[in-house]
């Protein structure tokens, strides 16, 4: 059966990257660094046959997404479910500001991610059932091809851990850089290995 290949790629870094922000589905833009990052991965893809390129809506998202896609003379196709986790009322605040702002909160979610609701924000399984539902809708169509998805951190340490069959507890353990590259091939090879990993968060190709 032919194999599609799937190239999940992460942002460039943005302002709030660089200053331990929370982010979600606000949108900070990309620093310097993450323009450069931009194009370092776009340039490192130009030699790859893609037929599509979809982004998350967010701009730092599609903004990267543009640099891949100009290559290959396409336009990103964004589509919301692409998007970060959202992170509810963390979104903007620092890491040590939330700590202080909302310690049991911060506490319960150590103890347990999977289940403990940042309000306003999303769960885990919520993240992985709107990133799958938009593979299931593409991938399908992608007979053969080779698609570029470009992105957000936990949305795709999420989504991969999900296809690899990782506990999501443990998707942490999948580190995506700002402008990593993640490929995927989705074979069908059977029940239990319906997705292979071809490479995890590579940034050779990033200074």
């Amino acid at each position: 059966m032919t194999a599609n290949t799937i190239i999940f790629v992460r942002h460039g870094e943005t302002l709030w990257n660089k200053e331990g922000r929370y982010q979600g589905q606000q949108d900070s833009p990309l620093s310097q660094v993450g323009l450069i990052q931009a194009e370092q991965v776009g340039e490192f893809l130009r030699k790859r046959s893609v037929q599509a390129v979809y982004s998350s809506d967010l701009k730092r998202a599609w903004l990267t997404a543009t640099h891949i896609a100009k290559h290959h003379r396409l336009s990103p196709v964004m589509d919301p479910r692409l998007r970060e986790m959202s992170f509810g009322i963390w979104e903007g605040k620092t890491r040590e500001r939330v700590r202080q702002e909302y310690p049991e909160l911060w506490d319960e979610r150590g103890r347990d991610t999977l289940r403990t609701r940042i309000p306003g924000g999303e769960l885990p399984s919520e993240v992985v059932e709107r990133f799958g539902n938009f593979l299931e809708d593409e991938v399908a169509e992608a007979l053969g091809q080779t698609i570029v998805v470009v992105s957000h951190g936990g949305a795709l340490r999420l989504t991969i851990a999900s296809l690899l069959h990782i506990p999501l507890e443990k998707s942490y353990c999948l580190h995506q850089s700002n402008a990593g590259v993640s490929e995927l091939r989705y074979s069908q090879k059977g029940r239990n290995c319906l997705w292979e990993a071809l490479c995890l968060n590579s940034t050779a190709h990033l200074d």
